[in-house]
């Protein structure tokens, strides 16, 4: 089970790291572009505070990602909480025109992948999923043990 769980793991980054060659972007751009598009799909879209924390960059550098990524028309800041001061990032149509081209046939396939399994096991295998998620070093908020 573990060993598939890090053939999928491995597998994941290398689609993200092919996201952002596709995309024309650093990787760690690309990724984080990934991460903003993802993020809004799930209906709860990043501020720069949570993308800096996703992608393991500083403050400030995670502002001059935003910035680039803005530059290329592939991200907007906005304020759209009642907090005006709470900044939201938002792909661009261009970013998700661009991105479900690339997305869009693996999205395709995992929906015909997962329809071949029953409800009740998907269920468990989601169960099983998020209980090893959470058993992951600073699943639990605080980092994880310095040597």
């Amino acid at each position: 089970m573990l060993d598939a769980l890090r053939h999928y793991a491995v597998g994941y980054q290398d689609s993200a790291h092919r996201l952002a060659r596709w995309m024309d972007l650093p990787i760690v751009d690309g990724t984080a572009l990934g991460e903003i598009i993802w993020a809004e799909y799930e209906g709860s879209p990043l501020t720069p505070s949570r993308l800096s924390a996703r992608v393991g960059l500083t403050s400030g550098a995670t502002n001059a990602l935003v910035n680039r990524l803005e530059d290329r028309g592939l991200v907007a800041r906005s304020r759209e909480n009642q907090d005006r001061r709470i900044v939201t990032l938002r792909a661009t149509d261009l970013a998700r025109e661009r991105a479900s081209a690339f997305l869009d046939p693996s999205a395709t396939a995992l929906e015909a992948a997962l329809g071949d399994y029953d409800d009740e096991t998907l269920e468990a295998v989601g169960s099983i999923l998020r209980r090893f998620a959470a058993i992951l070093p600073g699943a639990d908020g605080r980092d994880a043990p310095t040597v």
